[in-house]
């Protein structure tokens, strides 16, 4: 439990307390931003976002027994006022996180964030006591709960870090501190933020000002930009990088093997999972765990019985139809990694497609991009969703405006024995699209 005393938290917060005669100095056990997980003796901290405000909650919170609230108003309760909530939470987690001398890695890059950091978990927790993200924490209020929840058992921290504006990782990486920067690849993902992969480097690589000294650095090595990196320990399978795979074979949807080269050593890696783009994960798992000790034959167990999450590219069969569920997220790099899966797919491959969101006003040609490849591919048929998305369709009797007109179109769409790609953005919902291909 992350306790903290009221001067903790006022010397942290810089804010002022206002509560009752009586009040004292009771421990705070925790903080929490939903009330609903606020057990009694936690503190509350009030968001502001751009469709709700977490100020409206404090009520609730106070009958649920927290002690207090962090607001940035005064309020009828014991509050300690500051005049930004997020940044008060960010450096209440930050004092936590300065009480633990713990290797923290932290994962940030354009594609396979958390595909990275779940195999990075996977390897690490086969020795390590180990503290991870949950699901996609990684904003600046994710990041500061999920640094609260390290406690004096673990023994490392797996933290995925997002953005999509300048500034951001800045801030959540002075929280994390973290002891190993690890950096999958500079994609177009939040390119209409950034204006140029140039852009998204350089908002990615403000992780490096907060990295505690003596630490190491882990850099794609296939990627023009992040091989840039002074210092940084290179995969990939580009020649001339540190951490090395050679002998790859995709085995189709069945997954990839490959031999890791890696500091004098040959080791064999078998994935079950499907795409090339996943030995550059494993590889930075390889490099994470060699760098903090764990033994080689946990590492291979651990990846040869690693799967994705939920959509994110995971392979499901249902029924007559064979699944590629994306559903979770998507830009263009994601998206053709995916392409190449299908494209190894037995039977007719469909791709059912929907919006890549935040490409700004490039976002017509990036998707007419992704049906120029598809058809590279040789994909049978491209199905597709969202006003962006059509410019991919082969056909324009297959591009619909929304997902519930593609659903009840699908009876007639799809034929046994297909495997069909699912993927958009997360805002696209084609999650529903996923679950009524499960149904037919």
């Amino acid at each position: 439990m992350a306790d903290f005393t009221i001067r903790e938290i006022l010397d942290a917060t810089g804010g002022t307390l206002y509560a009752p005669s009586g009040f004292g100095d009771p421990v705070v056990h925790g903080f929490t931003i939903d009330t609903r997980t606020l057990t009694p003796g936690m503190g509350y901290v009030a968001i502001r976002g751009d469709t709700f405000d977490g100020h409206r909650f404090i009520p609730d919170a106070m009958e649920k027994g927290a002690v207090l609230s962090i607001s940035d108003t005064d309020v009828p309760y014991p509050h300690i006022r500051v005049e930004n909530t997020v940044l008060a939470y960010q450096n209440i987690a930050k004092i936590h996180r300065e009480r633990f001398d713990l290797p923290v890695v932290c994962i940030t890059g354009s594609v396979g964030k958390t595909t990275t950091k779940e195999m990075v978990k996977a390897v690490l927790e086969t020795t390590l006591r180990t503290h991870a993200t949950v699901g996609n924490l990684n904003n600046q209020t994710g990041v500061p709960t999920t640094v609260l929840q390290i406690d004096a058992s673990h023994e490392v921290s797996v933290m995925e870090l997002g953005t999509n504006h300048f500034g951001e990782i800045a801030a959540i990486a002075r929280v994390t501190q973290p002891t190993i920067c690890l950096f999958t690849n500079i994609g177009e993902a939040h390119i209409e933020f950034f204006g140029s992969r140039e852009g998204i480097f350089r908002g990615k690589t403000e992780m490096l000002q907060c990295m505690r000294e003596g630490g190491s650095i882990i850099a794609n090595g296939d990627d023009d930009l992040l091989r840039t990196i002074p210092n940084a320990i290179t995969y990939g399978l580009s020649k001339g990088v540190d951490v090395h795979a050679a002998d790859v074979k995709e085995n189709g949807l069945s997954g990839v093997s490959f031999t890791a080269e890696l500091f004098g050593k040959r080791l064999p890696v078998t994935l079950h999972v499907a795409g090339r783009h996943m030995v550059q994960n494993a590889l930075a798992a390889l490099t994470v765990a060699h760098l903090l000790n764990v033994p080689d034959e946990a590492v291979l167990s651990a990846l040869s019985m690693f799967q994705p999450g939920t959509g994110r590219s995971d392979i499901l069969k249902a029924g007559q139809f064979t699944i590629i569920d994306g559903s979770y997220n998507c830009n263009p790099t994601s998206m053709e990694a995916a392409l190449n899966v299908l494209k190894s797919a037995d039977g007719r491959r469909v791709c059912i497609f929907g919006d890549m969101l935040e490409l700004g006003p490039d976002s017509p040609a990036y998707h007419a991009r992704i049906g120029a490849y598809a058809k590279q591919c040789g994909i049978e048929r491209m199905l597709t969703v969202g006003p962006f998305a059509k410019y991919a369709a082969f056909d324009p009797k297959d591009a619909y405006e929304t997902v519930e007109a593609l659903i009840a179109a699908l009876p007639s769409l799809l034929h046994d024995g297909d495997t069909i790609l699912v993927k958009a953005s997360l805002g696209m919902h084609l999650k529903r699209v996923v679950d009524a291909i499960k149904n037919l």
